[in-house]
C-alpha cells in the first residue's frame, strides 16, 4: 500500500511566515498547545485504519501524519476542549485544502490570524453580501457592532499592511 506523509506547520500567532514553536504557555514548561485536524471535503474528520485525524498533538508548531491518498480539507486549533465550547480551541488556524497522491510528501502551512485579522474579513462578508441574510438590518447593525470591535484592537503589521492594500486601484486590463 502506498500512503502519503502530510506535514502541517502552524505560524507564529498573527505572522504568516514563520513557523510556531517560539512561544511558552504561561505558568508551564511546555509549548503552545496545538492540535491538526484533517477532514474530506465535506468537513467530516478523516477516519482511517482505526484512526481518527482530529486532535493529534504538534510539537512547535508540526506534526507529521501518514494519510491515504485523497484530497483533504487541514487545520489546526489551540487548546481544545473536545465535546466542550469552543470544540477546537480559542484559536483556529485558516483552512487549507491538500491533495495528496500515492507516495507525495505534502507540506502545509496554516496561518494562524489575530482577532483584528478575523473580524476585518468577516465585516468585508456583511458588507459586500449583506442580501446573504433575509435581514438587511441584521447585516447592517452587525457590521456596526464588528467595526466597533475593531476600534478596540490596534491590528499587526500584516493586517494593517493587507487593510492599505485593500483600497489600492486594481490595475487597469
Amino acid at each position: 500500500m502506498s500512503t502519503a506523509t502530510l506535514n502541517i506547520w502552524v505560524t507564529e500567532f498573527a505572522d504568516p511566515c514563520h513557523i510556531m514553536g517560539t512561544h511558552l504557555v504561561p505558568n508551564t514548561e511546555s509549548r503552545e498547545n496545538w492540535y491538526a485536524h484533517v477532514a474530506d471535503c465535506g468537513g467530516k474528520p478523516l477516519t482511517w485504519c482505526g484512526k481518527n485525524y482530529t486532535f493529534m498533538p504538534m510539537k512547535c508548531g508540526h506534526l507529521e501524519v501518514e494519510i491515504p491518498p485523497g484530497c483533504y480539507v487541514v487545520f489546526a486549533g489551540h487548546s481544545p476542549s473536545p465535546g466542550g465550547r469552543p470544540p477546537f480551541g480559542n484559536r483556529l488556524t485558516h483552512i487549507q485544502v491538500v491533495r495528496a497522491n500515492c507516495g507525495d510528501h505534502v507540506c502545509v502551512t496554516l496561518f494562524s490570524p489575530e482577532m483584528w485579522f478575523c473580524g476585518s474579513w468577516f465585516l468585508e462578508a456583511l458588507q459586500t453580501q449583506p442580501h446573504i441574510l433575509n435581514d438587511p438590518n441584521l447585516a447592517a447593525n452587525a457590521a456596526r457592532a464588528v467595526q466597533a470591535v475593531l476600534g478596540q484592537i490596534k491590528p499587526t503589521e500584516f493586517s494593517a499592511n493587507l487593510e492599505a492594500f485593500k483600497k489600492e486601484a486594481p490595475p487597469k486590463a
